[in-house]
């Protein structure tokens, strides 16, 4: 899944969750897994990886700061960047096209990690967002 993806519902999962900080950072941690799990289009094996990755990584960004400005608390928005955060794992394979190590468990190879084409998998992660955003502003901006 791409970082706005994570991103959207992490910050979702928080809207929802009336949790210690650290049991909702566990939870949006172990959803990241979850999320690896649904066929997906990653943009890491694109020859364009590097626009790809700066625009996931800027409107994960710009959707974090606007949350801010709008007066969503900052324990609730501060999920999204936990949940997307184990994608770092991952980014320097993207940027350089090169296989390394991941410490991540849905990141290593053995691990079931959900595939598809760009004509499924982005749609897919659009409607994910669009329900998480739902969720956020419905229920994250009342907090």
């Amino acid at each position: 899944m791409w970082v706005i993806v994570h991103t959207y519902v992490g910050i979702a999962i928080a809207s929802l969750l009336h949790l210690p900080f650290w049991q909702v950072a566990l939870i949006v941690l172990a959803s990241h897994v979850l999320l690896d799990l649904v066929p997906h289009w990653d943009y890491t094996a694109s020859r364009e990886r590097m626009l790809w990755g700066w625009v996931d990584f800027l409107g994960a960004l710009a959707t974090v700061i606007a949350l801010l400005v709008l007066g969503m608390p900052f324990a609730l928005v501060v999920m999204g960047p936990i949940s997307g955060a184990p994608d770092f794992d991952v980014a320097g394979s993207a940027m350089w096209g090169r296989e390394s190590r991941h410490l991540f468990p849905s990141h290593w190879r053995r691990f079931p990690h959900g595939r598809c084409g760009p004509a499924l998998g982005i749609p897919l992660q659009l409607a994910i967002m669009a329900v998480s955003a739902g969720v956020f502003l419905t229920v994250g901006l009342q907090r």
